[in-house]
């Protein structure tokens, strides 16, 4: 498995960051208002991506896309649930691919990290 963790998820263009809430004693991710947020993770070379997991307390649309470094277009490969394991379509590593990973968020909802599983291709 590979472990997504908070500091991989980015913003998406509406103008504001994810932040780390440190206002109590726990700490967990959460976005702007509706923002969604974004992670981008990495195939090893040799593995297939099969199953992504996203842990928070809430239960958003999550999509997952395959992306390339060398193009803006993207391909999804599945939609589910923050809180709920998605069975993806398998994505083979190659030299230019990557998992790219959408949350549709509310402003209350908390994201703690996940998780991609992946096997030997």
């Amino acid at each position: 498995k590979i472990k997504i963790l908070p500091s991989d998820f980015i913003p998406d263009d509406g103008g504001r960051p994810v932040m780390i809430d440190d206002s109590g004693g726990d700490r967990w991710l959460k976005s702007n208002s509706t923002n969604p947020m974004f992670a981008s993770i990495d195939i090893p070379t040799g593995f297939t991506a099969t199953h992504v997991h996203i842990y928070g307390d809430g239960s958003s649309q999550m999509t997952v896309y395959e992306a390339d470094i060398n193009s803006s277009t993207i391909t999804s490969r599945g939609s589910g649930n923050i809180m709920t394991e998605l069975d993806i379509t398998d994505v083979a590593s190659d030299t230019t691919n990557y998992l790219l990973i959408e949350l549709a968020q509310t402003s209350a909802e908390k994201v703690f990290g996940g998780y991609v599983t992946i096997i030997p291709s």
